[in-house]
């Protein structure tokens, strides 16, 4: 969802976004403060929508705006009528205009990349068996650094460093246990599935890719220093890196409407605590817990860095 801009009246707000729908600019009116904000889905319609703002603003009485919500409803069942017809797939429009009733403004989430991911991660659980079986040689081939190689005496950097560099992400679809992956998977729909769908599948998929590599970096780094060499994985370390990303757009640019609640907030930031917390006495042998904390830290810190370098670069010198 990109803003359009702002407009003071309700009335006038729901009068042109509902304008747009019938320009096929998927489009809805919320209320900020004072004022209202005209949203739209597809950022390719983003400088055509804005330049009729402009013109909206100078012309709220012209002619081609009356009626309006009229035509945009009626043209909203046409498509309905078409839709449920199977004459064809066409985008629903409802809610897209009105006062937002959900998340992402009333417009459905459009995740693919969320959901591919995902699939891959329940898929990969299935064939490793949960992360605990190498048979067939899938868990070898997916973890930072393969255990034969340790075994020979090599490092945590031996694999990467001999052209496997899909080493690099790909640990971040490996679960050890049910209750890994459910945790995880809830966390990255909830972020995840808001950003892809603001930010689109292309975005959405540099920032997944550079927090699993620097997130991986990071954890192998840990356990290279601390000479621990052992397999590590799961989206957690992704999943801080957008909880990292949201929290800094939530709190300094909300333009893009995200939801993160303070208890979401509370808790990630609780359990990051206990997880390191379980590292030292008494409670590493109270919880008996193994942890991948550099790479909820390195990916945490880079979410957090990437939402903010936008706003860095605007500030005036």
């Amino acid at each position: 969802m990109r803003q359009v801009g702002m407009l003071p009246d309700e009335r006038e707000a729901n009068r042109f976004a509902a304008w747009l729908v019938t320009q096929r600019i998927e489009a809805h009116a919320e209320q900020e403060g004072e004022q209202w904000a005209i949203w739209v889905r597809e950022e390719d319609r983003l400088r055509e929508a804005r330049e009729a703002l402009a013109h909206f603003r100078e012309h709220p009485r012209d002619a081609k705006y009356q009626g309006a919500e009229r035509t945009a409803e009626e043209l909203i069942r046409s498509e309905e009528a078409k839709r449920r017809q199977g004459q064809g797939n066409v985008v629903e429009m409802r809610g897209r205009w009105g006062t937002p009733g959900s998340i992402g403004g009333g417009v459905p989430r459009r995740c693919p990349l969320v959901l591919m991911i995902a699939a891959a991660s329940i898929l990969v659980a299935i064939v490793t068996d949960r992360g605990n079986s190498d048979s067939g040689g899938v868990l070898p081939n997916l973890l930072f650094a393969d255990p034969s190689v340790l075994l020979a005496g090599g490092d945590m950097w031996s694999s990467v460093a001999r052209g496997e560099i899909w080493r690099l992400v790909t640990p971040v679809f490996i679960h050890f246990g049910w209750p890994h992956l459910l945790m995880n998977l809830l966390i990255f729909w909830d972020f995840g599935g808001q950003i892809e769908n603001r930010r689109g599948s292309v975005m959405f998929a540099m920032l997944v890719v550079a927090l699993a590599i620097a997130s991986n970096v990071g954890q192998a780094a840990e356990m290279q220093l601390r000479e621990h060499f052992g397999k590590f994985g799961g989206l957690s370390g992704v999943g801080y890196g957008l909880f990292g990303y949201m929290l800094v757009k939530v709190r300094f640019d909300n333009s893009e409407r995200y939801l993160l609640s303070k208890i979401t907030t509370i808790l990630l930031l609780l359990w990051f605590a206990i997880c390191i917390a379980a590292e030292f006495p008494p409670l590493d042998e109270m919880l008996g817990m193994s942890v991948a904390n550099s790479a909820h830290a390195v990916g945490f810190v880079l979410g957090m860095a990437i939402a903010y370098a936008p706003l860095f670069v605007r500030k005036p010198a």
